[in-house]
């Protein structure tokens, strides 16, 4: 094993423990914040400069409610082809069929959440598990208190390794 590798796995194993509180981005009023009442309109124009949107149970509120990703867009854009022996199950919410009118129409409900106290390590398995980039960080009530992202965690472990390494020397 070369030096370099133990080094990072060190670092690494580390890096795990670290609380999300020390890392996350808490700066919740450069977040894509939207009410649950917001246009569908004006959701495809956060949309256009952002890949995300957290949903809000009303404006000027924390509480979180969903998510909005292109992903998701995509669903109620793409029209919709329903085979006639499907029974029960499907998902008619769509742009073409008018009923989407809000971002509670088309946002996901079904949110994985971090919290500040859990550490990097819950962050990581979440991610890779439920397959999704960033989670959401919220108090035990709901409240958003801001975001990780797997950028973001990629960019703190090369500055502590970075660092290790420097004060290594």
């Amino acid at each position: 094993m070369k030096k370099d590798e133990f080094d990072i796995q060190y670092v690494l194993k580390h890096f795990y423990k670290v609380p999300i509180k020390s890392i996350m981005d808490r700066k919740i009023w450069d977040l894509p914040l939207v009410s649950k009442d917001t246009p569908i309109e004006d959701i495809f124009s956060i949309m256009t400069a952002r890949r995300h949107a957290w949903v809000m149970e009303r404006k000027g509120s924390t509480k979180l409610v969903g998510v909005i990703t292109e992903k998701d867009l995509l669903e109620v854009m793409a029209p919709k082809r329903i085979k006639p022996y499907v029974i029960g199950g499907v998902n008619l919410s769509s742009l073409l069929l008018g009923n989407v009118k809000t971002a509670e129409d088309v946002m996901c409900k079904k949110l994985i959440v971090i919290h500040p106290e859990d550490t990097v390590e819950k962050a990581l398995e979440k991610m890779k598990s439920f397959r999704v980039r960033r989670l959401p960080v919220v108090d035990h009530k709901g409240n958003l208190l801001g975001e990780i992202t797997i950028k973001t965690l990629i960019i703190q472990f090369r500055k502590v390794l970075k660092w290790y390494r420097i004060t290594k020397d």
